[in-house]
């Protein structure tokens, strides 16, 4: 058994559990790039790229594949798959341009509610020490911040470094043992009975919040109908290769473009376990629920932030998105790894989207358009890409040309837009991300015909 900082742990029934309770840190000093700047609006968009003469060239290019475009789609037949599709996707991309351009970060209004900053980790010894002192290190009062970290019954040294960092700290951080694996929904559901605080802050054991994101991100609860808010995260291995590149940019357009755009009919439908805050009182009335969650009978381990954003607005209460409160993240730089964590994020997206249309058109009609779109034109993108890379060249030898276009112009735009709002290098990255992240749609077929199975691939539940 691990010594705690203050003694023997404390047992109870089948965890162990150790409180450190101390005074503030130190400021730490940390050489970060953020983003400081909200989503703008398109005239400010268009402002900032202008004065890019690479970028005005891009634009150019375009607007002629736009127009020749158009002039393909007059002459095409719109009663065929393809023609519909390219106009419904066309338009639903427009949409999230035009609603990103609305949004507005939530005022700051002063507000500081008890906050407990909880991280589950399995295995992550290498990780969980900078995450707990990225955790410290928050800019927050320190009789208002609680820090509780849950070892889920890791096999490495993750309890032992959990309880080192704890030691060193000057907060109050709680660390409760697990003593076998039981998955990350349990030992978040852990943390949450651990703690009074009005808001709970989920952080991942391998992220790291920036000193002033948790004082940003409870500003968004001064609004009483919030129940969840998603920070935005950034990639902090970017630079490794190809993929975390591509990776990189796709994160920002996830965050600032589309959940910025589901902010703003407030129904964001995934708050992100990298970094997200859930009012209390949101959580309780459904935590039994969602912790023990089964579908077509069985136990659904991975998912937990979507599947607990969906039980929130499911209940009636706004989600939201927060550009200002920032943290940072590791992404795979493996093809094998990146590969199986797609494969759960789209066994969560299909089971999560179900059961979202189940309940959406009532809780927030609003939003149901672009959710149905969305759900709809990202089950048939395996079909489409089949039929018209496929199916049209090799049995009718005709060269989808408006499809290609199509899904052109769209990397295009996120890249464009990538470029007015970042100026780290990474904006063709956007363009080839989108392309080649839905190259792989048809991973979409083997994550419905497994949707059931609740391996991880990097870990056991």
């Amino acid at each position: 058994m691990v010594p705690t900082p203050c003694g023997e742990p404390l047992v109870d029934h089948h965890r162990r559990r150790c409180r450190c309770d101390s005074s503030p840190p130190r400021a730490r000093s940390r050489s970060i790039e953020t983003h400081r700047s909200d989503v703008g609006t398109a005239a400010r968009m268009l402002l900032v790229l202008s004065r890019d003469g690479a970028t005005i060239a891009l634009l150019g290019v375009l607007t002629i594949l736009g127009w020749a475009l158009l002039e393909r789609l007059h002459r095409y037949s719109w009663r065929s798959m393809g023609g519909l599709y390219t106009l419904v996707v066309s338009g639903y991309v427009l949409s999230r341009f035009t609603l990103a351009a609305l949004y507005r970060t939530p005022e700051d209004t002063g507000i500081q509610p008890t906050v407990a900053i909880i991280v589950p980790a399995f295995n992550e010894g290498r990780a969980i020490v900078e995450t707990i002192e990225a955790c410290c290190g928050v800019q927050y009062p320190v009789d208002k911040l609680e820090i509780v970290c849950v070892n889920d019954g890791s096999s490495d040294d993750t309890w032992a470094r959990m309880v080192a960092a704890a030691s060193r700290s000057r907060r109050a951080v709680q660390c409760i043992d697990l003593p076998e694996n039981r998955g990350k929904r349990a030992a978040l559901a852990t943390g949450i009975r651990a703690t009074g605080a009005e808001i709970l802050v989920f952080v991942d054991s391998d992220s790291a919040p920036d000193p002033p994101a948790v004082g940003r991100i409870v500003q968004a609860f001064s609004d009483p109908r919030v129940g969840a808010v998603s920070g935005i995260t950034y990639v902090r291995n970017a630079g490794d290769n190809l993929l975390t590149r591509i990776q990189a940019a796709r994160y920002f357009i996830s965050y600032a473009l589309l959940k910025a755009a589901e902010s703003v009919v407030g129904a964001v439908t995934c708050c992100s376990g990298c970094f997200a805050a859930y009012r209390r009182d949101a959580v309780l009335p459904v935590l039994e629920a969602w912790e023990h969650q089964r579908f077509l009978g069985a136990a659904c381990t991975y998912g937990d932030d979507r599947s607990l954003t969906n039980q929130i607005l499911r209940t009636g209460w706004r989600t939201r998105y927060h550009a200002r409160a920032e943290s940072w993240t590791k992404v795979p730089d493996e093809y094998a790894t990146f590969f199986r964590q797609q494969l759960r994020w789209k066994k969560s997206w299909l089971r999560e989207g179900l059961l979202l249309m189940g309940h959406i058109w009532r809780t927030r009609p609003i939003a149901l358009p672009s959710i149905g779109i969305a759900a709809l034109t990202g089950l048939l993108s395996p079909l489409i890409l089949f039929w018209n890379f496929c199916w049209m060249p090799g049995h009718q030898g005709i060269f989808p040309v408006v499809y290609a276009m199509a899904l052109y112009l769209v990397a295009m735009a996120y890249s464009l837009y990538y470029r007015s709002a970042r100026k780290d290098g990474l904006w063709l990255y956007a363009c080839l991300g989108t392309l080649f992240y839905l190259a792989f749609s048809a991973q979409l077929l083997w994550a419905l015909a497994r949707v059931r199975d609740g391996s991880w691939g990097t870990r056991r539940v």
